[in-house]
């Protein structure tokens, strides 16, 4: 609705523009001014090319390509009119996803006024050629003395005088490369010359002293304000300031200093505006999606230039309790050493404090996970031996898992934060501990709810490969990596058990003598079989699953191109066929069977429906005497000519050439 309102408005105050329409491709909506049509083929009937099929119409201006048609006869209801069209790709702005067109006709007598003005004028004559150099209108002049003057035209530059002195003037348009010609009598030019000389000197005069009266004027009244506002801060900043010149010479002057200033005050405060940066990257609240991101980075003074790498969180041990302004400030002075000792051993980490007792390193590096593993624990151990040794400080490191993207590094944070509190409960004086080590060790069995909804989800798609992977996945994290007990395997296994009881109650499985079987299966799934013999049990369940949903899919989607191909079979010969009367039929949506009628056939519905009809019109041209026009009715053409195009750009050659061939 809102796009027709404002067609409306365009349509209404623009002759060329009354009968503009917009397709919208993926939707298959054009939009009037006035009117919107849900299916093309019903406007179609109202508007279009009559040497044109409905299929024609569409590749035409569907074809991602910004075009102007020829003129052609357009029928809008009863009334017939020569236009041309002009076809605009949508978006403008980018060809390669092609959403719609803009479809323009322009009628020719409308061009024919923009040009009768040099007949009437001059006594002259003018003409349009396209960018193939095709006539488009013409005023004044027959149309066989226009052959004769395309090739003086045509790639000149400048004015071009016949034999009998006619100055032709030409301009070529920029935008869609006509070519616009003119022809101007000598007589008239000779009338013309002398009044248009006397006119444009007087002219010329009269808009110099005007000109130089309105500047006078505009630059007196506006240096006036700024005269007084110089007068006024002059008494008050500077009353004995020589001239206006040496008084905005020192206040300028005075501006520059402060701003030195600022800039350096604004330099002292980098440290804070990165540390304050830092908190939000580990926070989750700058990600890839800031459209800002890299501008505040350089702002931080902070690279990311590289968006993988790990987070550890570095704890000083025995200052828990931070009581007196002595701690903290030795707490302050231990963490510029940790620092700079930090920075002596790897170069490539940022570093923000916590709290008083723990700081946060950001590592970003290209290299690989394993070699930049290996330089975190090099860092952190030399750092924990030199502090041990020489300060009696004891440090404790916790690393998450690593990141590949900047959103990505809220994630790690938290998990060298769960890893830090199972450090902080450690026996150990100190250590570096890895969220995936500590993971290991805990009690619990590993099954987040992310992997049962990818489960489910590849279950439905019968994806045998992709669930059976993540089961395996899910089993060797469970069993291989982690020492549970006896009862947290048992509720492992019965919690992979219950999301296969969920995808049986899907509505394919309902009342269905599989959905038992497979029920019977997990049922008789037990702990005390041993975890190769349950593996084996589930990855069964798991492929048999998948092969009914695969097998009921197939058997489904045959059954529909078959209804499809009878359909197509029966209506061919319809001039008015579209898949929207298939899908209306078979009560399905026009892109569902559209894409199974592809998946199934590896062929386009609209490309099966044109061979069925080449076929019918081949064995009717071979084995009847019926005329062209007779066989392109009974085959679904709504004219010859349209038959015979697409009989000549499928056979590459003519129907009467292929008929004299088969005789």
């Amino acid at each position: 609705m809102q796009l027709d309102n404002k067609l409306s408005s365009y349509a209404t105050t623009n002759e060329f523009l009354g009968d503009l329409y917009i397709y919208l491709k993926n939707s298959e909506l054009i939009v009037t001014p006035g009117s919107v049509y849900y299916r093309p083929y019903h406007f179609y009937e109202n508007g279009n090319y009559p040497d044109m099929t409905m299929l024609e119409w569409e590749e035409a201006i569907l074809n991602n390509e910004r075009q102007i048609i020829p003129s052609k006869l357009y029928m809008q209801g009863d009334a017939s009119a020569n236009v041309i069209t002009y076809v605009q790709p949508l978006p403008m702005s980018d060809v390669t996803d092609h959403k719609g067109s803009i479809i323009i006709p322009i009628k020719n007598h409308l061009l024919n006024n923009l040009i009768e003005g040099v007949e009437q004028q001059f006594n002259g004559w003018a003409f349009i050629l396209d960018e193939n150099h095709q006539l488009i209108t013409a005023t004044g002049i027959d149309e066989a003395k226009i052959d004769p003057l395309k090739e003086k035209v045509i790639n000149k530059e400048g004015p071009i005088y016949l034999e009998d002195k006619t100055m032709l003037i030409t301009e070529k348009s920029e935008k869609n490369d006509w070519l616009y010609v003119a022809g101007i009598p000598h007589k008239t030019l000779i009338q013309e010359a002398a009044p248009i000389k006397y006119i444009t000197w007087t002219v010329t005069g009269i808009t110099f002293i005007i000109g130089l009266v309105i500047a006078l004027f505009f630059a007196y009244r506006n240096s006036r304000p700024i005269n007084n506002v110089i007068k006024t801060l002059k008494e008050y900043a500077d009353p004995d300031a020589k001239n206006d010149y040496d008084f905005l010479h020192g206040n300028i002057s005075k501006l520059i200093s402060r701003n030195k200033d600022l800039q350096m005050q604004l330099t002292e405060q980098k440290p804070l505006l990165k540390d304050a940066f830092l908190k939000q990257l580990l926070a989750g609240e700058i990600t890839e999606r800031n459209s800002d991101l890299h501008e505040f980075a350089n702002q931080a003074n902070v690279n990311l230039s590289c968006d993988h790498g790990y987070v550890s969180i570095l704890k000083i041990e025995g200052y828990e309790d931070m009581s007196s302004s002595e701690i903290y400030q030795e707490l302050n002075a231990i963490r510029l050493v940790i620092q700079q000792e930090s920075m002596k051993i790897i170069d490539n980490f940022y570093v923000t404090t916590i709290h008083s007792d723990k700081l946060v390193y950001l590592f970003l590096d290209q290299e690989d996970d394993k070699i930049l593993k290996e330089e975190i624990e090099k860092m952190f151990s030399s750092l924990q031996n030199l502090f041990q040794d020489e300060y009696r400080i004891l440090l404790k490191v916790g690393t998450g898992h690593p990141f590949r993207s900047l959103s990505d590094i809220s994630r790690s944070y938290n998990e060298a934060k769960h890893a830090m509190d199972y450090a902080s409960f450690s026996n150990e004086k100190q250590g570096l501990y890895w969220y995936d080590d500590v993971m290991k060790e805990a009690t619990v069995f590993h099954y987040p709810l992310e992997y049962e909804f990818r489960l489910l989800k590849s279950l439905k798609e019968g994806e045998r490969l992709e669930a059976e992977r993540i089961v395996y996945e899910l089993l060797e994290e469970n069993v291989g990596n982690r020492s549970l007990s006896a009862d947290m395997h048992e509720q492992f296994i019965n919690e992979l058990k219950g999301t296969f009881y969920k995808a049986l109650d899907q509505y394919v499985f309902r009342n269905d003598q599989i959905a038992e079987t497979l029920r019977q299966k997990l049922r008789a799934i037990s702990f005390d079989e041993g975890m190769q013999r349950m593996e084996r049990r589930l990855i069964e369940v798991l492929q048999l699953y998948c092969e009914f949903v695969n097998k009921n899919r197939r058997q489904s989607n045959h059954s529909i191109v078959n209804a499809i191909k009878d359909y197509v079979h029966e209506h061919f010969s319809c001039t008015d066929l579209t898949i929207y009367m298939i899908a209306e039929h078979l009560s399905r949506p026009e892109k569902y069977i559209s894409q199974i009628f592809k998946e199934e056939t590896g062929e386009y519905l609209y490309e099966y429906l044109e061979k069925i009809r080449m076929e019918e019109a081949m064995t009717k041209l071979t084995n009847s005497s019926k005329t062209i026009n007779d066989i392109a009715e009974q085959v679904g053409y709504n004219s010859a000519h349209s038959f015979r195009r697409a009989f000549k750009r499928i056979h590459n050659m003519t129907p009467n050439q292929f008929r004299k061939t088969s005789e």
